[in-house]
Order: structure tokens, then sequence, then C-alpha cells
């Protein structure tokens, strides 16, 4: 494996610790497959839609709706002005979202259990004949701009809100993550690379990025829409780990940044990668990252826990400083970004 790469974003303070610490085995399994939630706000003259298989398509596609009773006709619209629209939880935490409900509009809320890893699409739009302008288009772009859309691999255990909303010229979506206690913080941003038009694929490079925590790894190619991959840390899922990883690095474009816990981490599967990395040679282009110095950088509070989009916004940062001849974006994203607010 090359030497060590960092991109120095925050990572000078950490290490004097980093030089004093041991080895971190790698502890006992995690639930990969506790399901994550999401909880959809809406409201008349709304509505979202998700789909909660991106990666599939046709009869296997599963697409939910979230719409107040005025969308389904005049007795409907009557019926939500008198007595509103009705939320439904699958046992979210409050929060302060679902405690500030109220106006004209009759917001409300619906809550979906979600496949730990399975790329869900959400989009806003207003009902009617009227269009969202996304916050990033320009008004003259009515007609052909696409509605506010956003691309999330739900992590296990964790929760999300989504919300739509406009400030009378343009509109946007508000995605964020919501702890056990009620708070919630923003999204990271992750930026949607563009596909070839000829072939409907990303080209060129590839971001693999990588975040081990003691009894699981997770992966996938950043701004890029496809799943990630949940991966139990132990000797028995060792073989399978080391094959796909060998796979992966002789694809055309790969690169890959590794986020962990330390840079003396040791675990069955990054002892996997690491002997796949040492066989690609010292240049293979692969940079490590300590946890702490991405919590840094990105201001991450203590009660906040790191998750994958973080490794992920954090990675393409630290790819583009670490591999400039070879690492694009390929310009703008391929969907617009959500609309970030820090209302808690």
């Amino acid at each position: 494996m090359r030497p060590l790469l960092s991109a120095c974003l925050a990572l000078a303070l950490a290490f004097p610790a980093l030089a004093e610490q041991a080895p971190t085995a790698a502890a006992a399994q995690v639930d990969l497959q506790q399901p994550a939630r999401i909880r959809l706000f809406s409201a008349n003259g709304q509505y979202l839609a998700m789909r909660k298989n991106h990666t599939r398509s046709g009869a296997e596609a599963e697409v939910v709706r979230v719409e107040s009773k005025a969308s389904k006709g005049v007795f409907s619209t009557l019926a939500s002005l008198a007595t509103g629209n009705e939320s439904t939880s699958i046992g979210m935490p409050e929060s302060f979202a679902t405690g500030s409900l109220g106006g004209i509009r009759k917001p409300f809320y619906r809550e979906f259990a979600l496949v730990p890893g399975q790329l869900v699409n959400v989009m806003a739009n207003f009902e009617g004949n009227r269009r969202c302008v996304p916050a990033d288009e320009k008004v003259r772009d009515l007609r052909f701009a696409l509605p506010p859309s956003f691309l999330l691999t739900p992590e296990p255990g964790l929760d999300y809100e989504v919300s739509f909303g406009t400030d009378g010229s343009s509109c946007g979506m508000n995605a964020r993550l919501l702890l056990a206690d009620g708070r919630s913080v923003p999204l990271p941003t992750e930026l949607q690379r563009q596909r070839s038009p000829k072939t409907y694929k990303v080209e060129g490079t590839h971001l693999y990025t990588f975040l081990f925590r003691p009894g699981s790894v997770y992966y996938r190619p950043v701004g890029e829409a496809e799943d990630l991959q949940l991966r139990t840390d132990d000797a028995e899922h060792a073989d399978a780990f080391e094959t796909a990883m060998r796979e992966i690095a002789s694809r055309p474009g790969t690169q890959m940044c590794i986020v962990l816990p330390d840079f003396f981490y040791k675990s069955p599967l990054k002892d996997r990668l690491d002997r796949v990395l040492d066989e690609q040679g010292k240049e293979f282009p692969a940079i490590l990252e300590p946890i702490a110095g991405l919590r840094s950088t990105r201001q991450l509070e203590d009660h906040v826990p790191t998750t994958f989009l973080d490794a992920a916004a954090y990675c393409q940062l630290a790819g583009m400083m670490a591999f400039p001849p070879r690492n694009t974006l390929d310009g703008a994203p391929e969907v617009a970004a959500p609309a970030q607010s820090n209302t808690p």
C-alpha cells in the first residue's frame, strides 16, 4: 500500500495523540439489519414522493406518495380545511418540527421504515399546475426545471426528517438527521456525479469511500447512485470481502478514501483490504483518514454520530485535494442538493 496520503484538512491537531495510540481492535458485531426510519412532511397544495428502492426499476420499484386530503377532490379539500390532515407515526422521536405543525395549509407527516443501505430517492413538488423552481434554477426555466429531489442511503438504526418549502420565489427540500433526544442536524451534502448522456453511467474516476468502525464497515462509490454496502467485520466474512475488494481495485479509475478509528486500526476486513492494496502497489490512489480528523473538520458535536454521509462529504473534498490530476466531480451535481436549515 502507498504511504499515508492524508488530505491534511484538520489532522495536524490529531497527530500527537495518534502517535501514542495502540492498534484498535474490532469489537462485537453490530446489527446491520436494523431498519432506518424516515419522516416525510407535507401539507395542502404539495406532495412528497419516495422511491424506496431507487436502484431497481419496473415492477420491482416501490414508490410511496405523501399527499393531503385536498389532493383527492373538492370534498376532500373541504374536509382537510375543517379537520386537518392526519399524521401517522411508527415510533420516531418527537422533534421541533412535529411540535410546530399548524396553519391554514394543514401540515402533517408520515413515517416509514427503510431497508438499511438501500438507495432512496425523495422528490417533492406542488399539487396542480403550480410548479416548483429549485433554488439553484432560474425562473425562466420553470417549464423545464425538474422538481427538487435528493438521494439517500439510509444507515442501520438512524432516523431522518425531510420537508419541502418555498420562500415565494424558489423552493427546496430540507433533509435532517433526527437524534434520539428529538434534536436534529442537517444532513451533509454529497455532490452527485453527472452521467454520460450516451451510456447513462458515471465515467472516469470512482471514489470508493469506506467507513470502518468496530464490528462493521460501510462502503460505496460517492456521488454515484448505488446502494450502500454493509459488512460485518469478522473472520467469517473476510474471504468474500477480499474478493470484492480485489474486483473493485482492478476497475479502471478506482480511488479509495478509507475512514477508520485511527491510523493503527486493525480488524479482519481491514487486514484483507490492506492485502489488496499492497498487491496494487504504492501508486494505487488510496488515502487513510481518521474519524477524529473527519469530526473535527466537519465540526460534529459530541452527541452527533459519525455517519457514512459525513464520510462521503469529507472524502469528496479530501479526494479532490489528494488526487487533483485524475479526480473531478464532472461539474454541477446531477440532482439539486437539498436546501438545509439550522432550525433544530
